[in-house]
């Protein structure tokens, strides 16, 4: 079992990253894309690499040096979570290798083991990276004992297993639930959605602790963070007096509660692998089907259709695409809620609030639009599609049209909120309507420029189109990126040119999703 297990885990994190293709492939242009990848990643990595050193030392320079391995490792947990949680269920339970590996002579709990250390050694990187970095910075800084070392290691190599196992359960949980429904995309997308807003409110309520903070907490911020952290995971306060304090019974501890923890989990799932897979991709036909009559419909509305089909099916599409307008309703009412005059006390910056805020929802809700997977979601039917006579316009416009009215909704109600909670002159709601309708359309454009760009057909898995493929990492972030880089010169400029600036971004932006459009339908689908 251990040979199945090291061939099929190899397997997966071949698939994962793309070296297969950079090393076999003789596509010139994959390779091309795989090493644009990896510069991504090497990016990502970079600033993440900048930002925890730069924490770090924020901490050190407080005093707060104590705070530090015990942030450090809750941030790994945070991480860890967060990019296993909307995925667990899809990876352990993918459906379509589950049906080639079946018919192997293969042991069920290899194929579970492989996966679970597919996701174990995605979150090891990034907790590496966390812990290598921050724990270099502290130790220039603070020259801690050899121990501090020693246990860090171990902390590093165990910490990812609670948050994978809490991810598993609750992905599992979700996705069997969705499974059984009828519209089990949006059941699923649903419940994701509901999780992610009690994050949210959770840590709304962490932040509002003031009230049950004693007069000598307040002055003692490195205990004010401490019980912060306690309260939401109480393991990295424990690990990280072991680092500090060089206590290796408790790191141990720890790490023991842990493993078991994560080989029941596995055990548990593997013992029920079968069952769990057949309860989840298992279908009921019904077979009283009575012909009616049938309706014709233009091409594009056609397309439309099956684009919303398409969309609504898939569970990890709908919840990593409405993401953003969740948070632009979030973002909303809590402003409708706290009101124009508190928060402009409370955030302490003489800024005119009422002038960002349409970049602000811009922003946000120009975050992961499903236009920038939605050539890829296509997966090995693409050639169905692209074999039609149909105008490459009509495809490209059904793309663009399911982005803008999975859209529509959320920003329109967000306007109405804004619109009461800001009371705006005319000018200012002006800008609040027409900065975000632009930037948003101009990046569901981008976002099928992006996939065209950088298709992926060859995917067993949805997560690694919609979370882990070059078409989501710059189609999902490039408005944001672009939005947060067209504030700049409005910050910048003195406040009687606001308005012309703004204006000038309006028509700059109309003029590339125009360019961008006529590209996008010049292209050749069968070249794709």
């Amino acid at each position: 079992m251990l040979k199945q297990i090291k061939t099929l885990t190899k397997l997966q994190l071949m698939n994962l990253y793309g070296i297969n293709v950079y090393r076999y492939s003789k596509d010139k242009n994959a390779k091309k894309k795989s090493r644009f990848m990896a510069l991504l990643y090497v990016a990502v990595g970079f600033m993440l690499c900048t930002y925890i050193g730069g924490t770090v030392y924020g901490y050190a320079y407080m005093g707060m040096s104590d705070i530090i391995p015990t942030y450090l490792i809750m941030l790994c947990s945070v991480f860890a979570l967060f990019f296993s949680i909307f995925k667990a269920g899809g990876v352990i339970f993918q459906k379509n290798s589950y049906e080639i590996l079946c018919s192997l002579p293969l042991s069920q709990t290899a194929i579970v083991i492989s996966r679970f250390l597919r996701m174990y050694v995605e979150n090891l990187i990034i907790s590496c990276l966390i812990m290598i970095v921050g724990g270099a910075v502290y130790g220039v800084l603070e020259t801690p004992d050899i121990s501090f070392y020693l246990i860090g290691f171990l902390v590093v190599l165990f910490v990812p297993l609670v948050p994978i196992t809490i991810a598993t359960l609750i992905g599992a949980l979700i996705t069997a639930i969705s499974s059984r429904m009828r519209h089990k995309g949006i059941v699923s997308a649903g419940l994701s959605v509901g999780l992610f807003l009690l994050i949210i409110l959770g840590t709304a309520d962490m932040s509002q602790m003031e009230g049950s903070i004693s007069e000598d907490m307040i002055y003692s911020l490195l205990e004010t963070v401490r019980q912060v952290i306690e309260g939401i995971y109480p393991p990295a306060v424990w690990m990280g007096d072991a680092m500090i304090n060089g206590d290796y019974f408790t790191c141990i501890l720890c790490v023991v509660v842990e493993l078991v923890l994560y080989v029941i989990v596995i055990l548990f799932v593997s013992a029920n692998f079968r069952w769990i897979n057949r309860g989840l991709h298992s279908t009921i036909a019904r077979h009283d089907y009575q012909m009616e009559s049938l309706k014709k419909n233009s091409v594009l509305k056609a397309l439309y259709k099956k684009e919303m089909k398409r969309f609504f099916s898939s569970g990890v599409y709908v919840t990593n695409s409405i993401m953003g307008p969740v948070m632009s309703l979030v973002l909303s009412v809590t402003m409708l809620v706290i009101g124009i005059d508190t928060l402009q006390e409370k955030l302490g910056i003489p800024i005119d609030i009422k002038g960002f805020v349409p970049f602000v929802l811009a922003g946000i809700l120009c975050i992961m639009v499903p236009s920038c997977v939605s050539i890829s979601m296509e997966g090995k039917e693409w050639w169905i599609v692209k074999s039609l006579p149909i105008k490459t316009k009509d495809i490209i416009d059904s793309k663009i049209l399911l982005s803008f009215s999975v859209i529509l909704p959320f920003l329109m109600v967000s306007e109405v909120l804004l619109t009461i909670a800001l009371r705006p002159s005319l000018m200012e709601l002006v800008w609040q309507l027409a900065i975000p309708t632009i930037m948003v359309l101009f990046t569901c454009v981008f976002g099928v420029t992006v996939n065209l760009k950088f298709p992926l057909f060859t995917w067993e898995n949805e997560v690694s189109v919609v979370k882990q493929s070059t078409s989501a990492f710059i189609g999902g972030i490039g408005g944001f990126v672009i939005v947060f880089i067209c504030v700049i010169p409005v910050i910048l400029a003195p406040t009687e040119y606001s308005d012309i600036i703004k204006a000038a971004i309006c028509a700059v932006f109309v003029g590339i999703t125009a360019f961008l459009y006529k590209k996008n339908i010049s292209v050749s689908m069968t070249d794709l």
